[in-house]
């Protein structure tokens, strides 16, 4: 879709909304395009329950009976490391 500034200033929610569902919204000054509204990509992925619970229950039990022999920023970098 493609507005013009006054129309996209007069009606930001909608065209925000328009956007974040996957339009894309072209925005022009003086009959040229200036800017453009799109959704923001979703970043990572959606981290499973159920395994995330099931790491953190393992981490406890190993911290717990000193098994486990990391430093906290190793756990967290291959946490994230298993999201990206």
């Amino acid at each position: 879709m493609t507005t013009t500034l006054r129309e996209a200033k007069a009606k930001l929610s909608e065209m925000v909304k328009r956007a974040s569902r996957g339009e894309e919204v072209v925005i022009t000054v003086h009959g040229k395009e200036t800017a453009k509204l799109v959704s923001v990509p979703r970043q990572g992925r959606k981290i499973d329950k159920e395994k995330w619970l099931k790491r953190l229950e393992r981490l406890r039990e190993q911290s717990w009976t000193g098994r486990y022999r990391k430093s906290a920023q190793e756990i967290q970098d291959e946490d994230r490391a298993d999201r990206f």
